[in-house]
């Protein structure tokens, strides 16, 4: 038998190896360092918290049941459980009769927007963070137990509003929108692409800047100015792209002749129309009638495809309150204008009927509308609008800010500024 001589090793062979273990161990620490889940601190529900049940009455009488700040919602964020609530960077499911802390997801990156998207299929949380590259580090979390449920990453603008439907959230900056399924991916992006995979998918206009956006079913409205155009336009979009991989088109007009006046603003959007507030700042494009004036305030609806169809006038200043979302729920939409709530048809988003001295949007109870009032809450005919009684609510701390309402189960919450304040039966 011949034997083998062991590889004899020299210093500079130990010497490469040991390079090659600390370049290894430098490597791996410093992806660590910079790792998100370094950076994160997750505490999920031991399991997921069931459905709350709805309300089959409307409580006679209300009283206060816990308080949280959530500076980074623009209104009650619902899951089919549970309240969330979104300060600094931490994002918290509370239990919605006690406020406990049922679960919480914290980053040590700024946080742009939070979003209960889906509560009747996915149910997901999503959390939009800000990074390098704007406010696109986006995190998915079930709604129910907190648990981490997809995550994406993209090009954003440094802030952005989040909305959604049944099937996609459009994710919408000054400059730019990207929509996305319940599975975090891309259908399309609009308006600012500084790395386009594919050039000439956009739509020819250039140097645009997104005021608002909405979306239903398949499509997507924006109302936006683009270069030297003389007043905002309204333009229609697929919510992914086409067959040969192009945003689609399916509308694009002036709505209004002028930009002095503040713009006009997207309510919300069913599968069949749109329903845009506008303060009358400007002269509608086309003109509603013959004069040479702004005619006043008014909901325009137009098709899906952003064809004016009518317009019904209301009662509210150019501009509504920023941040305050219409509400849908119920079968029905309520929009706060500043001065009076509109109620609107869910479908057709044609406007029902108003209700002045409202302060905010409300939500529906039992078949009846609640609506936040001076004094408390307006309990009303969700079909006519009739006032059937009044519940008196203390809400201590609130200046002149708007409220937003919703309905939990027999919780009733509502948000104004940064609180987040819930009620229940006495």
């Amino acid at each position: 038998m011949v034997r083998i001589r062991p590889e004899r090793r020299t210093p500079v062979d130990l010497a490469v190896s040991a390079a090659i273990v600390v370049v290894l161990v430098i490597a791996g620490l410093v992806i660590w360092l910079v790792s998100p889940v370094r950076h994160t601190d997750s505490a999920q529900a031991a399991a997921p918290v069931p459905d709350v049940t709805p309300s089959a009455t409307v409580p006679a009488e209300l009283t206060p049941l816990w308080r949280a700040p959530s500076a980074v919602t623009d209104g009650p964020a619902l899951t089919r459980s549970l309240v969330v609530t979104a300060d600094g960077g931490s994002v918290v499911g509370r239990d919605p009769q006690t406020g406990r802390e049922i679960w919480h997801y914290r980053r040590d990156l700024g946080l742009c927007a939070v979003l209960a998207a889906w509560p009747a299929s996915t149910n997901k949380v999503l959390a939009a963070y800000r990074n390098s590259r704007g406010c696109g580090e986006v995190t998915a979390l079930d709604g129910s137990s907190g648990r981490r449920a997809g995550g994406r990453s993209s090009d954003a603008d440094d802030r952005v509003r989040l909305v959604s439907d049944t099937g996609y959230v459009v994710s919408q900056g000054p400059t730019r929108l990207e929509t996305w399924g319940s599975n975090l991916v891309r259908g399309i992006e609009y308006g600012r692409v500084d790395a386009p995979v594919k050039p000439g998918v956009q739509p020819g206009r250039t140097d645009c800047r997104l005021m608002s956006s909405a979306i239903g079913g398949d499509r997507v409205a924006v109302i936006e100015h683009c270069g030297t155009d003389p007043g905002y336009r309204l333009t229609v979009l697929g919510a992914v792209l086409d067959k040969d991989e192009d945003v689609q088109q399916f509308g694009s007009s002036l709505i209004t002749d002028g930009t002095q006046g503040p713009p006009p603003v997207l309510i919300g959007m069913s599968s069949s129309a749109i329903a845009v507030y506008d303060g009358g700042g400007n002269r509608p494009q086309p003109p509603a009638d013959n004069t040479a004036g702004p005619t006043g305030p008014a909901i325009r609806q137009f098709s899906t495809d952003g064809v004016p169809t009518a317009t019904n006038t209301v009662a509210g200043p150019a501009a509504p309150p920023e941040g305050l979302p219409a509400v849908t729920g119920g079968g029905i939409t309520s929009f706060f204008t500043g001065d009076a709530t509109v109620v609107l048809d869910a479908q057709n988003v044609r406007p029902i009927y108003q209700v002045p001295g409202a302060i905010g949007t409300g939500d529906v109870m039992a078949g009846q509308l609640l609506l936040p009032t001076a004094t408390g809450i307006s309990v009303r005919d969700a079909a006519t609008g009739r006032e059937i009684r009044a519940i008196r609510v203390d809400r201590e701390g609130r200046r002149d800010e708007p409220v937003g309402l919703r309905v939990l189960g027999s919780t009733v919450v509502e948000q104004w500024g940064s609180t987040v304040q819930a009620y229940g039966p006495r």
